[in-house]
């Protein structure tokens, strides 16, 4: 038996008989089975107003795309008021972003995509916040009531020492993030000061001065870091002794320098992240290097991410639900949910804690339980969905987090495919993916292993893959074709390639709908690939074309709709003679489904023992089969019903 190249037609060959038509009863055609999710940025997806800035109603508009692609799922990027263009630094967890749409566009896209069986999911981000209203009050006023909102603190590298940074969980190093000062220009100074730094003692001490000033010293062995003057070398009055008066006109602070062309190897001196008081000598070091500012007080704020995203902070983890920042979030996800959302994406979880992993699953339970408990009172079916991002280096690292929430994103997965791919080694892939799901599945026996390709802050699948169309679709099939719930993001079932050197803007392209149409960039500044946004990589073209990647999308989607074995199933590698060729079963309630793909550009052959070649439900490619053995083309995908 053999298929055409590219199409989902089987016809008599080798003697067989034609097996489509068999074993139809073993399908489910009335219900939607694939627990696929599409991924979409909202503001690059559609435009249904012209504006150039996607939307809500965009969104509405490409429903029936969506369900031809077999979603039973949607993840928006965030749609909160935010003040980005991405949406990650949200200034208000209780409106929608006008530029996306209004709260009634939301409602009735919920009610739309209901009547096409898929969910709505928001991505919700817990770690950080934007700078906005709350943030803002949190730091003009220690009575402000959210002034336990954030991680503030006056003297943070002592704070830290002490252990009294509640989000750092323990930890004296968070591994990533920064403290920045919360009052700008406060900080600054502008007027005469002295200067006397005591090297013996690594203090500095600061008055203000009436006395002449001086020219920065040409033969300095110490030097100040300050203002608009940079570089200022002191004299040395004595041993250890380094002096200068100079005017000053700063909106920061300065540093010590020990060196005039060096900051590596502990050359840069600063302070604790606590301001100076006039006339008292303050302790310098070389390890946080903190600016050394002026005036009384200071408050610092820590950021895990960028300084316009804020850290929330919940406390101490065992006690998080109770804190003031965890029943505010709590009580705007509750609002979505009653609106009738089915899922939340949580951002970043590894990093609500610091990295702290028993932290961090502490509160993930807490917070997922309060979010099950408002979907069921709402009436919802069975559990509530979410998962989280928890970006780790391996599945062993990741496995921790399923105690705590009950799907996490499967990275390792994505990264083994590839490797694989681009090896062309397929022989192994299915023996690695079922000790990634042991793992998860002995932290959590109901695990919801959440695969995907690339998503938006990665290089795109079709750049990994070397922007080969004949990778792209067999790394679709595969993953349209593995356990677990799969995520398809935005463009990559049309072939799309790109990558973050650029800017993340360049793998969160717009979809190309139609041949000639607008596409809607306005949010991403330009930074747009028009050479890849082609009339051929268009919807419209591709729709036309059964040798497409968006034609092998559908196809295998289609598949794992209507076949339970395909949506449902627990996998069981099947051993193979090539070294090319990944084979498995799938299994679930009574039915099996055989899965080949080729993982090599060469045509392989393996021996099929004890497995029916005769029922090829989908394929793409070229495969010829005889009894007990098959033969399949280089990137080539089959699956037969058993």
């Amino acid at each position: 038996m053999a298929c055409d190249p590219d199409k989902n037609k089987v016809r008599p060959d080798d003697g067989q008989e034609q097996g489509q038509g068999q074993g139809q009863e073993q399908e489910t055609s009335d219900e939607k089975l694939s627990g696929i999710t599409y991924q979409l940025n909202v503001y690059s997806f559609a435009d249904s107003d012209g504006d150039g800035w996607g939307d809500l109603n965009g969104i509405t508009q490409h429903l029936d795309y969506l369900d031809e692609l077999g979603a039973t799922a949607l993840w928006l990027s965030p749609i909160q008021t935010s003040s980005s263009y991405h949406g990650y630094n949200v200034l208000d967890y209780n409106s929608i972003d006008p530029k996306l749409g209004t709260e009634a566009d939301f409602k009735n896209l919920i009610d739309k995509a209901a009547e096409k069986d898929i969910d709505i999911y928001m991505d919700y981000v817990l770690n950080h916040s934007g700078r906005g209203e709350w943030f803002q009050s949190a730091i003009s006023s220690e009575s402000s009531p959210y002034r336990s909102f954030y991680v503030l603190s006056e003297s943070w590298a002592d704070d830290v020492a002490a252990g009294k940074i509640d989000n750092y969980a323990g930890a004296k190093n968070p591994g990533m993030g920064s403290w920045h000062t919360a009052n700008g220009g406060d900080l600054g100074y502008k007027g005469r000061l002295h200067f006397k730094l005591d090297w013996n003692k690594k203090t500095i001490t600061v008055t203000e001065s009436t006395a002449a000033a001086q020219s920065p010293n040409a033969s300095a062995n110490k030097w100040l870091w300050i203002g608009s003057a940079g570089l200022v070398g002191l004299y040395e009055t004595s041993s250890g002794i380094h002096e200068i008066t100079i005017d000053v006109d700063t909106d920061w602070g300065f540093l010590v320098r020990s060196s005039s062309t060096s900051w590596d190897g502990g050359t840069k001196w600063g302070g604790s992240g606590k301001s100076i008081t006039f006339g008292q000598p303050y302790a310098i070091n070389n390890s946080t290097a903190a600016d050394i500012t002026f005036g009384g007080s200071s408050i610092w704020y820590f950021a895990s991410f960028d300084q316009s995203m804020p850290d929330l902070n919940y406390g101490p983890y065992d006690k998080a639900a109770q804190s003031d920042a965890f029943k505010a979030l709590a009580a705007s996800a509750d609002k979505w949910i009653n609106l009738g959302v089915n899922g939340l994406r949580l951002d970043a979880v590894i990093w609500i804690y610091q990295d702290q992993v028993k932290a961090n699953v502490a509160f993930l339970k807490e917070w997922y339980k309060h979010c099950n408990a408002t979907y069921k009172a709402r009436g919802g079916e069975g559990e509530m969905f979410m998962v989280g991002e928890a970006w780790k280096n391996s599945a062993a690292e990741t496995a921790p987090y399923f105690q705590g929430l009950p799907s996490n994103f499967d990275f390792p997965y994505w990264w083994t495919l590839k490797d694989c791919i681009n090896k062309g080694k397929g022989n192994e892939f299915a023996k690695i993916v079922v000790s990634f799901r042991d793992l998860y599945r002995a932290q959590n026996p109901d695990f919801i292993d959440a695969i995907k390709l690339s998503n938006h802050d990665e290089d795109r699948a079709g750049n990994d893959l070397g922007r080969n169309a004949a990778k792209e679709k067999l790394a679709g099939a595969v993953l349209l074709t593995s356990p677990g719930k799969p995520f398809i993001y935005q463009g990559e079932e049309l072939g799309y390639w790109g990558t973050k050197s650029g800017g993340d803007e360049y793998v969160r392209a717009p979809i190309k709908w139609t041949r000639t149409g607008a596409v809607p960039t306005k949010s991403l500044s330009g930074k747009v690939d028009n050479s890849m946004l082609t009339a051929d990589i268009s919807v419209e073209a591709q729709s036309a074309s059964e040798a497409s990647v968006l034609s092998v999308y559908r196809k295998f989607a289609s598949a794992r709709n209507r076949y339970k074995a395909l949506a449902k199933g627990e996998i069981k590698e099947v051993p193979t003679n090539s070294n090319g060729i990944g084979m498995w079963t799938m299994s679930y309630d009574g039915q099996t489904v055989l899965v080949v793909h080729n993982f090599s550009p060469s045509t392989a052959s393996t021996p099929v023992n004890g497995y029916k070649l005769t029922d090829m439900i989908v394929s793409n490619g070229t495969c010829n089969t005889n009894v007990g053995s098959l033969t399949i083309g280089g990137y080539s995908s089959a699956v037969f019903l058993q």
